[in-house]
């Protein structure tokens, strides 16, 4: 078990948590080749997490409960998927109560599992990459203008991009992603510059001071 991997599993309450419900764009092109990298990377994923996770419960999608940090943890698993196996994803942020938490994050429910998923299902008809759901309505509007700033930058994103993000969230330092995918550090720097890193910076820490315990 991780760190504060959230194992109760039983009738219980918990606040202000945070589910992420995820699916595959274009997953009806899903070739069988491709699954095993998509699963190895969703457990790659895990093993580096705090939250739990749950995969492939409704064909291509996955869940992720989250104490703090859901929207970075959410970063991590777009900017993964897409550098390791090419594929884009919609991620639904729900923020709020839990009523009950089982072992399969699918048989869970409350509020927080509701607005994750019922925001995943409008995506799908809004073509959005990203939504975020908080509990408390007067909050919903500023993080549907978030949202909507993530997919925009989001849509610019190379797959080489996208990874020096990834290693950002990692909390590596320049030199370090220079190491780990071989190429300079000035090359690593532009690729930041060009990535909208700064407001995306800026749109964590508000989400942080929100939503984190």
């Amino acid at each position: 078990m991780h760190k504060y991997k959230i194992c109760i599993y039983l009738s219980i309450y918990f606040k202000h948590m945070q589910v992420i419900t995820g699916d595959l764009i274009g997953s009806t092109k899903l070739e069988s080749k491709d699954k095993p990298a998509i699963i190895s990377a969703l457990k790659e994923l895990e093993k580096n997490s705090k939250g739990q996770y749950d995969y492939f419960i409704r064909g291509d999608s996955f869940q992720i409960l989250m104490a703090n940090d859901g929207l970075v943890e959410a970063l991590k698993v777009k900017f993964y998927l897409k550098f390791r196996t090419g594929y884009a994803t919609r991620i639904s942020i729900g923020i709020g109560e839990i009523n009950f938490l089982d072992k399969k994050l699918s048989n869970s429910d409350g509020p927080a599992f509701w607005l994750s998923g019922q925001g995943l299902d409008e995506m799908k008809s809004l073509g959005t990459l990203n939504s975020i759901h908080p509990e408390n309505k007067e909050l919903e509007a500023d993080w549907h203008i978030y949202a909507s700033t993530l997919d925009y930058l989001e849509r610019q994103l190379t797959n080489n991009q996208a990874e020096v993000l990834y290693w950002l969230l990692m909390n590596k330092t320049q030199q370090e992603i220079a190491k780990e995918i071989g190429i300079t550090q000035s090359s690593v720097n532009r690729r930041i510059k060009s990535t909208g890193w700064d407001l995306l910076q800026m749109i964590i820490v508000r989400y942080n001071q929100l939503f984190n315990k």
